[in-house]
């Protein structure tokens, strides 16, 4: 199993972050996100639920390994999200919904205003990468997908700066966000 966390200090507000979240593709950043669907919504004892369904295809050219394993470059994603307002939290949950006798992948993300600045976020990502296979192939394939995970992960921060400063006027600073 690999793991891996990276904290990310957000140059907006905790409302701003959290209203955009939800409006953040398409962008330039998430080509590989085809398509996506609310599946569920519902304001439960103050907190708001969301389940979106996305489907993603493989960005870059799959290793000859996985070509053989996987049909099919694309994944069923299934991101629950809950909002809590009282809190000020956003707490994020992805996985895939596919090829898990290959590969099972899950990613946290938390959104909450900064301690020191509640003009920025602070954004929490732990992302957990396990193959059900055993040995060499199961060891090689986290490796791989792990990495593809953190790069991605990485994209998508790029994605959500480019919509929140297309969304609030702002030019995007690469100085603007502190990576951890």
């Amino acid at each position: 199993m690999k793991e891996s966390a990276e904290i990310t200090i957000l140059p907006y507000c905790w409302l701003t972050v959290c209203k955009t979240f939800f409006e953040r593709y398409p962008n330039p950043y998430a080509s590989h996100v085809l398509t996506e669907d609310t599946v569920h919504r519902e304001i439960k004892d103050g907190k708001f639920f969301n389940k979106r369904i996305f489907l993603k295809t493989a960005s870059t050219a799959l290793p000859d390994l996985f070509k053989k394993l996987v049909k099919k470059p694309q994944v069923l994603i299934l991101e629950e999200v809950i909002v809590d307002l009282y809190a000020k939290r956003l707490i994020s949950l992805t996985r895939n919904l596919e090829h898990k006798k290959l590969v099972v992948a899950s990613e946290t993300t938390e959104y909450i205003p900064s301690y020191f600045d509640p003009n920025k976020t602070v954004m929490t990502r732990r992302t957990t990468i396990r193959s059900p296979l055993k040995g060499l192939t199961g060891r090689l394939i986290e490796k791989v997908c792990h990495v593809r995970a953190i790069t991605n992960a990485r994209k998508a921060v790029q994605g959500l700066l480019y919509i929140l400063a297309r969304d609030n006027g702002r030019a995007r600073r690469g100085r603007d966000v502190a990576f951890g």
